[in-house]
């Protein structure tokens, strides 16, 4: 039984399957926090000097800020893009709303 977009508003193409949207975001979620962890190990061992400290935490912002842009790429691939031909106030409105949380 194929699954659609449009009937579940996720990405998954079947049942049972992990769309590669949400494959990509676990690993992505995965590996900041093998680099929090890493950060955390070097704090708690009292090791590394400051700077190398900032740049492992500019890491973790720097991966942050790239599960957000894919996020958003999700939605705007997998959900927008159906959504825009029924319901184009409802995408602008979410567009609106995702748009004020990037700006906070």
């Amino acid at each position: 039984m194929e699954i659609t977009e449009k009937s579940t508003g996720h990405c998954c193409s079947a049942v049972g399957d992990r769309c590669d949207y949400n494959k990509q975001t676990l690993n992505r979620i995965r590996r900041l926090k093998g680099q929090l962890s890493s950060l955390e190990a070097m704090i708690e061992a009292d090791e590394g000097s400051c700077e190398e400290r900032v740049v492992r935490a500019r890491t973790v912002e720097k991966g942050m800020a790239s599960l957000i842009r894919h996020l958003v790429s999700c939605y705007m691939e997998n959900t927008a893009r159906h959504e825009m031909q029924t319901d184009p106030d409802k995408v602008i409105d979410d567009m609106s709303r995702i748009i004020e949380l990037l700006n906070k």
